[in-house]
């Protein structure tokens, strides 16, 4: 079964997409976003609990992948990846994150249907992790 996105969402996250090559060719801004995606996760863990660990496993793709340690990753997996950091970064997406109780829905949506669009090489990721841990 597949994640499925509402329009806003899809809106959203296509304009992630579209700012997404443009992080992914400046490792520099790659890092920054990484950065400032982390500590967002970390002061709303809570509300994050249900995606915890898909994000944490994006956010770790990425940082391998920036620091030229993972390089076994298709160039659109590393966009996605991408996108749905800007969408989570980006406080006015399709729901506002600041709304009690239900601001990360959304967040929550789009980062469930990166990690199933990306599946396989995510498998691919976590395999090459435990090879090298």
């Amino acid at each position: 079964m597949g994640v499925k996105m509402d329009k806003k969402e899809q809106e959203g996250f296509n304009d992630a997409k579209r700012s997404a090559e443009e992080y992914a060719k400046d490792k520099e801004k790659t890092a920054y976003l990484l950065k400032e995606a982390f500590e967002k996760a970390k002061e709303n863990k809570g509300a994050l609990s249900k995606i915890w660990d898909d994000l944490m496993s994006l956010f770790r793709l990425l940082k391998a992948w920036r620091a030229g340690e993972y390089t076994e990753v298709p160039w659109q997996t590393i966009l996605f990846a991408i996108a749905a950091v800007i969408y989570f970064v980006n406080p006015f997406d399709a729901v506002p994150d600041f709304i009690p109780g239900v601001g990360y829905l959304d967040d929550i949506t789009v980062i469930g249907f990166v990690m199933h669009s990306l599946r396989k090489n995510i498998e691919k990721f976590f395999n090459w992790e435990r090879k090298t841990q």
